[in-house]
């Protein structure tokens, strides 16, 4: 692909793009800030009127698919220039969406309603068997995009890996309720169930790491959940459906694992009703972040005093869980803001 033109990157623009990214750093690093911190980017080439542009082009035509986000980013760069909120210039790599892993492991995908659908397997969870990685044509050509994106861009423009997901979220994919029987029934097939699908993410993930440098590389969902180089992601989603006990037997210790792969450790994306789970995620030494939000944003108070003082809380707003009411409770301290705020609002 030919080099590009980043004619558009304006010396306002690379400023307030760097400054914010010392911002973060600082406050992982444990420095207070002097103002809150704020994170609101947009999703280039999602949903802004781009015909053509979709998951599956991603791994079809990735040269043209880049050409396209690269011409939205840059008539809505003049953004990027916000000093006061963060709006990250990330190239989201989502290709099939939350449904990459499952196509992996052979789930049949499909792209409709806006969205990515994958097709559960027929096999057993307890009969899943690792998939070739090595031979997976799903992997190489995620792999591909990934260096054709990487070799084109440069900071302040930041590229997102794909969704990694993570064991619970793709066994449910998979499988459905007939992981949570096996959980019930033959507790050691899924702890063998869950070992493959862990590896598989493990493995795809190493892969990625390896094609995308540090420099340029970050978490998924970057646009409002960016954190320094060096720091993962994975999801917890699914884990609002299990017990403390469930959750630190079957899955904490394959989620430590996938965290210890970044060289920083990493963030968990919580969307639900998590927060009896605060005592085992404190525990986990690289997890570094919990991002919240939705319905998980309501118990923003008992994640930010139950967490570690060294473990950042992203949030996003909502009814009953404000920003005033965070701020609050947090004084702007060891927070992320998910939202645009118009003015320095100082840390308390």
């Amino acid at each position: 692909m030919t080099k590009q033109s980043f004619n558009w990157l304006t010396p306002e623009i690379e400023d307030a793009q760097f400054r914010h990214m010392a911002r973060v750093a600082d406050l992982y690093r444990g420095r207070a800030p002097e103002h809150v911190i704020a994170i609101d980017g947009r999703w280039f080439g999602r949903s802004h009127g781009l015909a053509g542009i979709n998951e599956t082009d991603m791994l079809e035509e990735p040269e043209k698919w880049l050409r396209e986000i690269l011409a939205d980013m840059a008539q809505n760069a003049a953004c990027a220039a916000d000093s006061v909120t963060f709006r990250p210039l990330v190239i989201e790599l989502d290709p099939l969406g939350v449904h990459f892993i499952d196509a992996l492991f052979g789930a049949k995908t499909s792209f409709r309603d806006g969205q990515v659908w994958a097709e559960r397997l027929d096999c057993a969870p307890r009969d899943l068997a690792m998939p070739d990685l090595s031979g997976s044509e799903v992997l190489r050509r995620g792999l591909r995009l990934a260096q054709i994106v990487c070799e084109a861009v440069r900071p302040p423009i930041l590229v997102a890996t794909p969704v990694f997901s993570c064991p619970v979220n793709i066994a449910i994919n998979l499988f459905g309720d007939r992981i949570l029987d096996l959980m019930m029934d033959d507790p050691s097939g899924a702890h063998r169930c869950l070992r493959i699908i862990n590896d598989a993410i493990a493995g795809a993930t190493r892969a990625f790491m390896e094609v995308m440098p540090e420099g340029l590389r970050r978490n998924s969902v970057a646009e409002n959940r960016y954190a320094p180089p060096g720091f993962g992601q994975i999801d917890g989603c699914a884990t609002d459906l299990f017990s403390a006990a469930q959750y630190a037997e079957f899955f904490a210790p394959l989620d430590s694992e996938l965290l210890d792969l970044s060289p920083r450790g990493g963030m968990m994306h919580l969307c639900g009703d998590h927060a009896r789970h605060i005592p085992e995620l404190r525990s986990m030494k690289t997890l570094r972040s919990a991002q919240l939000n939705d319905r998980a944003s309501d118990d923003f108070e008992r994640f930010w005093k139950g967490l570690r003082e060294d473990q950042i809380v992203y949030v996003g707003p909502k009814d009953g869980m404000g920003i005033e009411r965070i701020l609050d409770i947090s004084r702007g301290r060891r927070v992320i803001l998910q939202c645009s705020i118009e003015k320095p609002v100082p840390v308390r």
